[in-house]
């Protein structure tokens, strides 16, 4: 009975699966054609069904939508992408009574000096390691940050994360050929 059991749980996990990858599919398809709150119902249908199922999804695909509407984010289509290379800094606040000390200013900190320039000034590569990348979503205008880092990527991202690769079009030819 508890065999039973088990395999009725894969079996409804795959469909849940299925569901979610075509809700997926036509969220992307509709903000391709400029119907962007049709897709961002599609997204939204993809995420509530996998948090009924306590399904995750996956981190490469949850970057693709907005956080706040689930509009799949298209740089360029349906999306603003700018990249920002300086940190924001903060401003001072001033001592809120005349008795308290004022706050020291903090010293900039040096880059070693394997990491800069024979002119003192940083390199491009320290600089691009620093970057954030921000899209704007057109429909709910969140946004949206990545640190721009080349040492860090998703496991998915990685060669061993490849298990196998499938392609349809020498299936589609074994499967004439196996017709004829």
């Amino acid at each position: 009975m508890a065999k039973n059991k088990g395999k009725r749980k894969v079996l409804t996990q795959k469909h849940v699966c299925s569901r979610m990858n075509f809700l997926y599919q036509a969220s992307q398809l509709m903000a391709h054609s400029q119907q962007n709150t049709l897709a961002a119902y599609y997204g939204k249908l993809c995420r509530n069904v996998g948090t009924k199922a306590l399904m995750h999804i996956a981190p490469d695909l949850k970057r693709t939508l907005c956080k706040r509407c689930s509009l799949p984010l298209l740089p360029g289509v349906n999306t603003t992408l700018q990249l920002q290379t300086e940190p924001k800094k903060q401003p001072e606040e001033p001592p809120t009574t005349t008795d308290a000390k004022p706050k020291r200013k903090r010293r900039c900190r040096r880059l070693p000096k394997h990491k800069q320039n024979k002119s003192g000034k940083t390199s491009q590569s320290v600089q691009d390691e620093h970057a954030k990348l921000q899209l704007e979503c057109c429909l709910c205008h969140a946004q949206r940050h990545f640190q721009v880092n080349t040492e860090r990527e998703c496991w998915s991202e990685r060669a061993e994360a490849i298990a196998q690769v499938v392609s349809l079009q020498e299936q589609d030819n074994a499967d004439e050929q196996e017709q004829l």
